[in-house]
């Protein structure tokens, strides 16, 4: 296999956040290209229109967890509903990278800021620090599953909306929709809007669609 030869099989063969890093570094370069092409790939488009369905103007900061190479932010700032400023973070500083060049219309940078960090570890963020998070293509990997979710609601402030997209067959399997359960039992989160999205519009997966778990901390 070369350097730009990846797809779907081996980002969801990832176990750690080394192997993570491991290949988004080698498939940084033609991720788009490649697999988002070859694929059709939507998941992105039909996340951020789940948080925009929601959003108030109110609700900036908004932070794009595990943006990749910034699609999620592309399509967030393309709807004028987008509250500023918009943040990426990633494990991945190859995928860094590429978001780094995303540019609005107006020839302004899709992000405001971008950090390096990992959802299996005390993220660098202040706590407090956004009134919307969102994410698309994170909780796909084995080795990210809802304890993540301790560190995403400590950086969020009282009330902030959540888009999170999750892999269709971890949703259950791994947990995400016990935590949840268990979040709103315990006063922390609103009952969350589960919404289903398209995923691909080509490719051997084009039937997929993943859910977007839609709700407000408390």
């Amino acid at each position: 296999m070369g350097d730009g030869d990846f797809d779907l099989a081996d980002a969801y063969a990832v176990e750690t956040p080394d192997d993570n890093r491991n290949l988004y570094a080698r498939w940084a370069d033609s991720y788009e290209s490649g697999f988002i092409k070859e694929n059709a790939y939507r998941y992105h488009l039909g996340v951020a229109g789940a948080l925009l369905a929601s959003v108030t103007p109110s609700d900036g900061p908004v932070l794009d967890v595990g943006c990749g190479t910034g699609l999620v932010g592309e399509a967030l700032r393309l709807d004028h509903r987008c509250p500023s400023p918009l943040d990426g973070l990633d494990l991945s500083p190859e995928m860094l990278e590429q978001a780094g060049t995303k540019s609005t219309a107006s020839g302004e940078a899709v992000y405001s800021s971008l950090h390096v960090g990992d959802l299996t570890a005390v993220l660098p963020l202040v706590g407090n620090s956004y009134g919307a998070v969102v994410s698309c293509g994170t909780f796909t990997h084995g080795h990210v599953g809802p304890d993540a979710f301790d560190e995403l609601y400590r950086i969020a402030r009282p009330g902030a909306l959540f888009a999170i997209g999750i892999n269709p067959d971890h949703f259950t399997a791994h947990g995400f929709e016990a935590r949840f359960a268990n979040d709103v039992a315990a006063g922390t989160i609103i009952e969350p809007t589960i919404h289903r999205v398209v995923t691909y519009g080509a490719g051997p997966n084009v039937d997929q669609t993943s859910p977007v778990a839609v709700f407000r901390l408390r």
